[in-house]
């Protein structure tokens, strides 16, 4: 039989008759606002838990694996940035020797020129005697 909260009070009023307001209210207090079969038990508890510890462990063993495979792909990352590095730093290297070159022949061609202007100002200086 289904207790609802009417009679619940029914009852509370009768108790306070015979046992006083006080011990009434203690006494329905300690009666459950719900069927007993609706009650959970510490197994009941128990069970839940273990439910959701076995589904926590499967999402964590999910989460894990991806962090593995996230973990993975840095890792290739991190190798081909270091083969681009080299990579560039030996295309650096190139350049700058090439530069050098480069800035060595601008040299010489600047001095040629240089002195050939020179030297011809010089042949003219002394050829009109202004020296």
């Amino acid at each position: 039989m289904l207790v609802d909260e009417a009679r619940r009070l029914a009852l509370l009023s009768r108790l306070s008759e015979v046992l006083g307001e006080e011990e009434a209210k203690t006494l329905i207090e300690c009666l459950p606002p719900v069927r007993w079969e609706h009650l959970a038990t510490k197994d009941d508890v128990m069970a839940s838990e273990d439910r959701i510890r076995t589904e926590m462990n499967g999402k964590f063993a999910l989460v894990d694996a991806e962090f593995a495979r996230v973990h993975t792909r840095i890792d290739g990352l991190e190798h081909k940035m270091d083969g681009l590095e080299h990579k560039m730093e030996a295309g650096f290297e190139s350049l700058r020797g090439e530069t050098a070159l480069q800035m060595a022949k601008l040299t010489r061609t600047m001095v040629f020129i240089m002195s050939g202007f020179m030297l011809t100002i010089w042949g003219t200086m002394l050829g009109i005697g202004l020296t």
